[in-house]
């Protein structure tokens, strides 16, 4: 992994690519999803589709290499506020690979998220990132998707809001990837076999299977147009808190708004896609 100086831009480079990997992944992943309970003959389509869907797979699987390496220089609500980048990269791939439709009010979204993500970058303080970690707000941060998961089991609830309360599960589980993985990079670098000492490595992967998990069953509860914008809301919102509540950063009020118009123009390319 790098080792040389990780200066500001280098890291954002890191993160776009991140997360284009991400989006390449899902929507290759998608294009190759036919040879999935394929039962004819295993002829060179199959095979094909096979290798496109490994492809993606493996893409999806490495996003968080350079993600982990930006973590070093930025801090949680940065890096998670890039993921309207990788919606934008969804929509268009969905387009050039899958021939999805692509709506003239995609340019325009797309246009205010960079320039969201732009402004969230100019009023970043110097002094943020060096900050120790705080226990308290941190237990109660990591609290918080399991208390959510208990109502969202309930059956007396309908499934459009157990639907919804899972889609929730899943975005602040993936917000708090990014907050371990944070913690583990400003505790121990990109010296890995440490990380294996460290009780952030494992909560780490148990929030990525409880991401997973709980969005599909946001999937099987809900309709993709709701639990999609709630799941991406959640993903990029709760970092932005711990980075706060848990590292002490101070937000300027431009950053807040920025966050805002980031969540609101990923929901809105979401619903419209939906």
């Amino acid at each position: 992994m790098y080792n040389g100086p990780m200066t500001t831009w280098l890291a954002l480079c890191l993160t776009v690519l991140a997360y284009t990997l991400l989006s390449t992944g899902y929507v290759l992943q998608k294009k190759g999803v036919a040879w999935i309970g394929c039962k004819g003959e295993k002829d060179r389509a199959y095979y094909r589709n096979l290798g496109i869907w490994i492809a993606g797979f493996l893409l999806m699987n490495l996003y968080i290499v350079p993600n982990a390496a930006a973590l070093k220089r930025l801090d949680p609500h940065i890096v998670s506020a890039m993921a309207g980048w990788g919606v934008i990269v969804l929509v268009f791939l969905s387009q050039a690979l899958l021939k999805e439709r692509l709506l003239s009010s995609d340019i325009a979204f797309t246009v205010l998220i960079v320039a969201a993500i732009v402004l969230l970058n100019i009023f970043e303080g110097p002094e943020t990132g060096n900050g120790g970690v705080r226990i308290e707000p941190l237990i109660a941060a990591l609290t918080v998707p399991f208390l959510l998961v208990l109502p969202a089991l309930m059956p007396s609830l309908s499934r459009r809001i157990r639907g919804l309360l899972f889609a929730c599960v899943s975005g602040l589980s993936a917000g708090l990837i990014i907050v371990t993985m944070k913690i583990l990079v400003a505790s121990h670098g990109f010296r890995v076999s440490a990380y294996f000492a460290s009780p952030y490595l494992y909560l780490y992967l148990v929030f990525s299977l409880a991401a997973f998990l709980s969005l599909q069953a946001s999937y099987k509860m809900g309709r993709m147009l709701s639990v999609g914008p709630v799941q991406y809301s959640a993903a990029i919102l709760y970092p932005v808190l711990c980075s706060a509540a848990v590292f002490g950063n101070r937000l300027h009020p431009m950053q807040i708004a920025a966050v805002g118009i980031v969540v609101f123009g990923v929901s809105t390319i979401l619903r419209k896609h939906g």
